[in-house]
């Protein structure tokens, strides 16, 4: 009875997937779910992600020039945020912001997720 539950749900799923609007209509379904789990993932990968470039700052290297070959390159976890945008980096005078750009694919709206530091030395 059990196999048979789950072969049924199998098939439902694959018809679901094989016709366009049905798809649409799912993935419509399933976007709160993925923006959820984005939102508890993405502080703490920019929180891994501004730690490995403070370990660079303290060693005197200063912040990457080209932001999107240093998360190919060099940083331990995925360059890209759960929407699939990259993560950016916006320097300033005195400190730094790592950040994805949210849901909305945007810099600098509400749904961005950030994380600050203080440069060494300010």
């Amino acid at each position: 009875m059990v196999k048979r539950l789950i072969l049924l749900a199998f098939v439902a799923l694959a018809v679901v997937m094989a016709v366009p609007s049905l798809r649409a209509q799912l993935l419509d379904t399933m976007r709160p779910l993925k923006d959820n789990v984005g939102e508890r993932l993405v502080p703490r990968r920019l929180k891994a992600m501004a730690d490995q470039l403070d370990v660079r700052l303290s060693r005197a290297e200063g912040l990457p020039e080209r932001f999107d070959g240093w998360l190919r390159r060099d940083y331990s976890g995925d360059s890209l945020d759960p929407w699939g945008n990259i993560y950016y980096l916006r320097p300033g005078r005195r400190d730094y912001t790592v950040g994805s750009m949210g849901a909305d694919g945007q810099q600098g709206t509400e749904d961005d997720i950030t994380e600050t530091r203080r440069l060494p030395g300010n």
